[in-house]
Order: C-alpha cells, then sequence, then structure tokens
C-alpha cells in the first residue's frame, strides 16, 4: 500500500493506482500530483496549488507523459522515461520523474498524542475561592462566577449569586469570564518526516436556570506560546473565528451554539523538510465537522496551548489521551482542508 498526499488531504493508494497516467503535475510549480486529487481540486473550484499557495488554474494542469525503456543491464528493473524528441534529455526527465513520483509516497498525517491536562489563568477575585475550596457548593466571597477543576479534562462553572434566585434582587457578584489554559503545548517537531496534527475537543454545558444568552460564552482556541497574548479563537456566542491579529471572520448563519455542543481545535506542522514552502495552520470544529477556513500561521508558530474562556459553561475535554478507546467526534484520520483565510 502506498500513501500519497494531496494539500493536507491524506489517501492511501495501491501500487497500480500509480500508473502514470494518473499523475499530473501543475506546470508552474511542478508539483505532481494523483489524477484523484486533481479531479477533487477541480471539483472544489480550487485557485491555487494546495502544497506552495502558487496560484494555479485549470489551463496548469499537465499529464505527465512517458515511454518505457529497456534493461541496461541483467539485473536492472525497467524505468520510467519522461518521452521527449530531444534523446540527450531523456535520463535527466527520467530522474526528474522519479523525484517526482517519489513524491506520492509515504506521505502521511501523523496524530500527536501528549498527555495534558488543564489549569486555571485567572481567579473570580483576590482570594482564589477556585483553588482554596473542593466543594461545588460554595460561592465565591465576592458572589463571583468561577470554574473548579473536577480532574485533568473537566472544568465545572460555579454561576455567581447573582445567577441564581438573587439576580431578581441584583444581589451577589458577576458571572466572570474565566480563562484556562492547557498545561503542555502543541509543539512543532524538529525532524519529522510527517505531517504532525495536535488536536483537543471540548463538550459544552450550560449552567445557571436563569441564564441568558448574555451571560453564557465559551471561546476554544490556540495561544501562542512565543508571544504569550496573540490567540487564534473561536467565539460560540458570536460565531465568528479570530487571528492572532484579532481580524474576525463571520461563519454562516446555519451555525450556532447549544447546550452539549462538542467544539475542537487543533493544529498541523508540515514536515520539517517543508517548514520554508509550507505554513502550518489552526482549524475548528462542531460536533465533529469542520467548521470556517484554515488560519495560516506565518511567523512564530512553532509552539501553542489550548485554551478555553468561560461563563456559565462548564466542559468536558477530550485531549486524545486515550483515543483508542475514547475516540474524538471528529475522524481525524479523513482530515482535509484547501481553503484558507
Amino acid at each position: 500500500m502506498v500513501y500519497y498526499k494531496f494539500g493536507n488531504l491524506f489517501r492511501n493508494y495501491t501500487l497500480q493506482s500509480l500508473y502514470i497516467e494518473n499523475v499530473y503535475t501543475l506546470k508552474n510549480c511542478n508539483h505532481t500530483f494523483h489524477k484523484e486529487c486533481i479531479t477533487r481540486w477541480i471539483t472544489e473550484g480550487a485557485q491555487e496549488c494546495p502544497r506552495c499557495r502558487v496560484p494555479a488554474t485549470l489551463n496548469d494542469i499537465k499529464q505527465l507523459s512517458v515511454e518505457e525503456a529497456g534493461d541496461s543491464s541483467d539485473d536492472s528493473d525497467d524505468e520510467l522515461i519522461q518521452s521527449s524528441s530531444n534523446a540527450s534529455t531523456q535520463n535527466a526527465n527520467a530522474n526528474d520523474l522519479t523525484n517526482k513520483l517519489n513524491n506520492l509516497n509515504c506521505k502521511y498525517v501523523n496524530f500527536v498524542k501528549i498527555k495534558n491536562k488543564w489549569i486555571i489563568v485567572n481567579n473570580c477575585c483576590f482570594n482564589k475561592c477556585s483553588e482554596n475550596t473542593d466543594d461545588l457548593s460554595n460561592n465565591c466571597i465576592k458572589g463571583n462566577g468561577f470554574v473548579k477543576l473536577i480532574n485533568d479534562e473537566d472544568i465545572k462553572y460555579i454561576n455567581s449569586l447573582r445567577s441564581d434566585v438573587n439576580k431578581v434582587w441584583n444581589l451577589g457578584g458577576y458571572d466572570k469570564r474565566v480563562v484556562v489554559s492547557a498545561e503542555n503545548s502543541f509543539n512543532s517537531s524538529q525532524n519529522s518526516s510527517n505531517y504532525s496534527l495536535f488536536y483537543f475537543e471540548i463538550k459544552c454545558i450550560f449552567e445557571g436556570e436563569f441564564v441568558n444568552n448574555n451571560e453564557k460564552w465559551m471561546v476554544i482556541g490556540l495561544k501562542n506560546c512565543n508571544t504569550n497574548s496573540r490567540i487564534i479563537k473561536y467565539i460560540a456566542k458570536n460565531n465568528l473565528i479570530s487571528n492572532e491579529k484579532n481580524e474576525e471572520f463571520k461563519l454562516c448563519q446555519t451555525l450556532f451554539w447549544k447546550n452539549y455542543y462538542t467544539f475542537g481545535c487543533g493544529i498541523v506542522y508540515p514536515e520539517t523538510n517543508k517548514i520554508n514552502e509550507e505554513f502550518p495552520y489552526i482549524f475548528f470544529t462542531q460536533n465533529g465537522k469542520q467548521i470556517g477556513k484554515g488560519i495560516l500561521l506565518k511567523e512564530n508558530s512553532d509552539s501553542y496551548k489550548p485554551y478555553v474562556l468561560l461563563s456559565c459553561c462548564s466542559v468536558e475535554a477530550n485531549f486524545g489521551n486515550d483515543v483508542e478507546t475514547r475516540p474524538f467526534r471528529y475522524d481525524i484520520s479523513k482530515h482535509s482542508i484547501t481553503e484558507f483565510y
């Protein structure tokens, strides 16, 4: 079985399907793809090479043409030689074709499993009530909302006093938006021949009988460890994706946020020898399906930490610590993105 890569789509094919009549190239950049990759590329209306982002159209697609060469010795295999009217260039063309075919071989995405857990970044008040009690029935001394870490992956939001019946009398504090970050970061490998995919998911659970839409808040994303301030995130309430420059991309109106919805966030790093040709990117999912486009990362992008911001919303996370028995809702083995902001 042979694996090949089309942009960020990874599939496997038998050797028979890699006959030269199935191999196409884009003339502007000479990147080579399987016939089914090109078919999908055309169907999706892409306007650039999936590997290097060089602009490309239907007119740029060409099929490689070859002829079979005779054996030069008893123990030699048949070679593929690109047809050419100039016989003196046949050997060079054959070597070039071999390199292109090798690009189809053994390229696949590797999900990187790392042990992780949540760490609270900010607290409800100076007393740090979330750290000073194990009793979920206790309240913040200021009456503010806060979060409690149930275990490594689950976060319980404790509503403010004002979010309960006391809200009618305008008593208590307020439902503070609490930031929680993961302990371990998603790091680019210094020596990898594969594409590395990091991913996590959270299931949202609304808290508080009297909570309205203005008080509910959930943000999921990745925080840049190099800058410690830039965050690429999806804001569920506003249904938008925001990049490190705080540019916002509104998603389609059919997407919305409901109780028990599952959201995911991932990052894909290219193989080490492609790091100067292809950018890593971040993507988001909802209930097992990709939402929006990918966010390309063009600088200071070798380390990111999972991040959530919560108000009146608890979460049950899945860091993929035991993905074999507790799989993600999103099928990471079929991950594919061809469009980017």
